[in-house]
């Protein structure tokens, strides 16, 4: 049967879920699309519940995965075009999203190797930079990403949607404190190039060791000195213009790829 009723349990279940605190209580979050639903399903996601509108979706790609999904036991849910539209976050809805699992990941048990590169940021605010950077490390093959410190959580719905599904590949791990990841990088001999704009080195004037880890700052207040100190090279993203620095993802798709490239040649 339809839901169509905008009080229905599940209803107000998806849109709590926008909320950080549910989403931790119940260690889930809803996606919401095409392309990242197929994508939670391709990469094996465990998806608690879909939810589609039969009055909106058109993709056969789609309709096929319901019916197999179904096949296979998952929740399947069809709403009415009013009722999806209330939970969807995005001006053209298409019909179709989930309710999706993720699982807990201690970084204790994180697999360290030789060509490991790893990306810390330290107390991220912006959940679009935060999705777009989980893009970033999936497209060059980076090993995870660190939250250190407060952050934005990783599962708010723009992060979800500017990870465009990277959400789903990308290892992610939270840390307390600075200190707490400098002495875990130690422990396993992980090289740290901290970013800093005052840093004397170009991020181009350096042989990257591995395994590696680039750490970088907040979008506001970047990398201390303090934090800089303690870690072994600090390099800068020259600014020739008159901008004094890049937007976050921007400088950590350049570095990753320079990091990167050092380590596949």
């Amino acid at each position: 049967m339809m839901i169509t009723s905008f009080s229905n349990p599940l209803i107000k279940r998806i849109k709590r879920l926008r909320q950080k605190k549910y989403r931790q209580q119940e260690k889930v979050y809803f996606v919401e699309g095409v392309r990242i639903v197929l994508a939670a399903v391709e990469h094996q996601v465990a998806i608690e519940t879909i939810v589609f509108s039969s009055e909106l979706l058109t993709s056969e790609k789609a309709w096929q995965m319901i019916a197999e999904q179904r096949h296979a036991g998952t929740q399947c849910f069809d709403l009415s075009r009013e009722v999806y539209q209330s939970i969807s976050l995005r001006e053209n809805a298409v019909g179709l999203g989930a309710i999706v699992s993720f699982a807990g990941t201690a970084i204790g048990d994180l697999r360290v190797d030789q060509e490991s590169l790893f990306v810390a940021l330290v107390e991220v605010s912006e959940p679009g930079n935060l999705g777009t950077i989980i893009r970033i490390i999936d497209a060059v093959g980076a090993s995870g990403l660190i939250l250190v410190g407060p952050s934005v959580d990783p599962y708010h719905p723009t992060a979800v949607k500017a990870s465009m599904g990277a959400i789903f590949s990308v290892p992610l791990y939270q840390m307390e404190d600075i200190d707490s990841l400098i002495s875990w990088s130690e422990s396993r001999a992980i090289h740290v190039v901290a970013t800093s704009a005052h840093a004397d080195r170009s991020y181009r004037q350096n042989e990257y060791q591995y395994p590696a880890l680039l750490l970088l700052g907040s979008e506001g207040e970047g990398l201390s000195d303090e934090v800089i100190r303690k870690t072994e090279l600090a390099v800068s993203i020259p600014m020739r213009g008159s901008s004094s620095s890049l937007n976050l993802a921007v400088a950590t798709g350049i570095l990753l790829y320079e990091i990167g490239h050092s380590r596949d040649h």
